[in-house]
């Protein structure tokens, strides 16, 4: 009985981990192509002014 409880635990590790694309690509963005890095978050990328010190965290 242990060994089924234990072949079971390894088995959904191991479907947990294929999900997760630990063996290569996960199985949900198959066929798909990736956005150059250039088109990603363009906003974030801008320079903007320094933020002035009265306005920081303490």
């Amino acid at each position: 009985m242990r060994f089924l409880l234990t072949l079971a635990v390894a088995a959904n590790l191991a479907l947990l981990a294929y999900g997760q694309g630990f063996f290569g690509p996960p199985p949900s963005e198959q066929g798909r192509t990736p956005r150059p890095l250039s088109q990603r978050n363009q906003q974030a990328l801008a320079p903007s002014a320094p933020i002035p010190p009265e306005f920081t965290p303490r």
